[in-house]
């Protein structure tokens, strides 16, 4: 045999048995899964597209149900998409839940008055002095957590004590 035949055999040979590797096998199953993945996947964004054309345009029709100024006008697909980026209305800003008259002043005086005390029971306190005082007759109880705000505002000091819940005092540590 010729050089040139025997080199081709043995690259024949050689191909044959990478074709046969339990690796290049193992390779080829791994390529053909991520072709099918790639296929599904571009499956599911032309489905998913689908979905969110079909969302936009049901929103569409119920912001004009919604709003009569644009039920008897014809809708076209630049009125529908614009209909969905407006502004919406903003509701107004809350008002503060903690009375005005309830300050950091008030509740460092609670905390002389008491000299170490929970939130709980300094917010007691302060309703009751309110209620006594004809302030807060239709108002609801001061909270726990306004009390720990302005505590720590007033420059409270913070303990935590054996049972797990924070006391507030005055003073050095």
């Amino acid at each position: 045999m010729s050089k040139m035949r025997q080199s081709q055999t043995m690259d024949s040979a050689t191909h044959e048995k990478e074709r046969l590797s339990p690796l290049v096998m193992a390779a080829h199953r791994l390529a053909v899964r991520i072709d099918a993945l790639v296929a599904e996947a571009d499956k599911l964004r032309t489905e998913n597209a689908a979905l969110r054309r079909e969302v936009r345009e049901a929103a569409a029709v119920l912001d004009t149900r919604r709003r009569p100024d644009l039920r008897h006008h014809r809708t076209n697909r630049r009125r529908i998409a614009s209909a969905g980026r407006q502004r919406r209305h903003v509701n107004a800003p809350k008002t503060r839940a903690t009375p005005s008259d309830v300050t950091t002043d008030v509740v460092r005086a609670v905390l002389v008055k008491l000299g170490e005390a929970t939130a709980s029971q300094i917010a007691a306190e302060i309703t009751r002095a309110r209620l006594q005082a004809g302030v807060g007759d239709a108002a609801p109880p001061i909270g726990g957590r306004a009390v720990r705000f302005l505590a720590e505002h007033a420059g409270a000091i913070v303990r935590v004590g054996d049972d797990g819940q924070r006391r507030y005092r005055l003073g050095s540590p």
